[in-house]
């Protein structure tokens, strides 16, 4: 079994990252619920996925989707701190 190493889940954390900016920026501009929910799942997807390779940091304001629509961890991350 290999291991990742941070120098490979860094860089993968980044553009995951980068894809959360995108999301929050097409879910802001969506033109009905159905695209905004899809739009919701995907970015709480990447965020679990985020947090279970290790992502502990906050996320900018502009990332950040409405707190109904945040996934539970990443609300946990404050807790536990």
């Amino acid at each position: 079994m290999s291991v990742v190493t941070p120098d490979v889940i860094e860089p993968m954390l980044k553009n995951m990252q980068d894809s959360l900016n995108e999301l929050a920026m097409r879910w802001r501009g969506s033109d009905s619920d159905e695209e905004a929910d899809a739009i919701a799942h995907n970015y709480q997807v990447i965020l679990r996925c985020m947090i279970d390779l290790g992502f502990r940091q906050s996320l900018q304001v502009e990332a950040e989707l409405p707190d109904e629509l945040m996934p539970q961890e990443y609300f946990d991350l404050y807790k536990e701190g």
